[in-house]
């Protein structure tokens, strides 16, 4: 029998299940050990679960796949390399953007330092791109790959990790390189993978602002597909931003740096009607919009 308590709660149940469950089952981080808060392990059995996925046809189809930095996906990412797919990969909870990693551009021989976090940021090895190198290059996501903690059968997160996924499709949709119906799949051990009701607990439907539900589900035995996932259509809400994750997240400065001179240029700031007129002084937000714009600029490269 299901009881009626909050969502939050009921993934706290589901998470403190699956945690004692993977311990069991986890491969353990050189830094972090068994602190599944600060990282989403690999997990054994874990090249089962990628031999599923490159048996997708969203996987064979797509040639720049979005993969979150996660332990679990160390292996996919080096198979996707010798598939020749370009990857786009955030570093560690964003801090350093996004590293694009094109097969074209890296040795075959240095694949699998590419495929994990301590290498794919070493010179001659990915490159640092910034969200106006993504949109000017036109670099379009047709598929992501992601990690996490907790799953449930219908494609919901119910503990993510620290890959903070849902802020990058915000941000690559916000400039829109990445559309609402681009196929998610995660991958997961068995164990992260719940049924709410043998844990007594009503199932969790997409209910967070932002939230992401998966169009698959890959552990090393099976593969669960929805249907019809839940997709937010709209980008970043500034408003709602965490001052400390603007703060901690460069990504999200240069968009709202963006957004900003978007605002002024259509606003006739630069047009040739006001040529002769004398320019008026910016207002501090568009001063703060003009300076991290200029920062950007400075360290553009081509």
């Amino acid at each position: 029998m299901t009881h009626p308590i909050s969502s939050d709660e009921r993934r706290k149940i589901i998470w403190a299940h699956v945690y004692q469950e993977l311990l069991r089952n986890a491969i353990p981080d050189s830094r972090f050990n068994y602190d599944f808060l600060s990282f989403t392990p690999d997990f054994r059995g874990s090249a089962s679960a990628v031999d599923r996925v490159v048996e997708l046809p969203c996987y064979i189809n797509a040639s720049t796949l979005l993969v979150t930095s996660d332990n679990s996906l160390e292996q996919l990412r080096y198979r996707a390399l010798k598939d020749g797919k370009r990857l786009l990969v955030a570093t560690y909870r964003l801090r350093r953007g996004f590293v694009l990693l094109n097969p074209a551009r890296i040795s075959e021989d240095k694949y699998e330092l590419a495929a994990c976090l301590d290498g794919m940021e070493k010179p001659g090895v990915g490159r640092a791109v910034s969200l106006a190198q993504i949109r000017d290059e036109d670099l379009c996501v047709d598929m992501c790959l992601i990690g996490g903690l907790a799953f449930n059968k219908q494609g919901v997160v119910i503990w993510e990790g620290q890959a903070l996924f849902e802020v990058q499709w915000a941000l690559l949709q916000d400039i829109k390189r990445l559309a609402s119906k681009v196929p998610v799949v995660a991958v997961a051990h068995t164990c992260q993978v719940v049924d709410e009701a043998q844990l007594g607990v009503e199932r969790i439907n997409p209910d967070k602002a932002g939230e992401v539900q998966c169009d698959y589900v890959v552990t090393p035995e099976s593969s669960y597909q929805v249907e019809v996932p839940y997709r937010p259509t709209s980008g970043i809400d500034f408003d709602t931003i965490d001052p400390e994750a603007l703060n901690n997240i460069p990504l999200l400065q240069e968009l709202k740096g963006m957004r900003m001179m978007e605002q002024i240029m259509a606003g006739g700031g630069f047009s040739q009607e006001k040529k002769e007129e004398k320019p008026a002084s910016p207002s501090a937000q568009e001063q703060i919009g003009i300076d991290m714009v200029e920062k950007l600029l400075k360290g553009y490269k081509p």
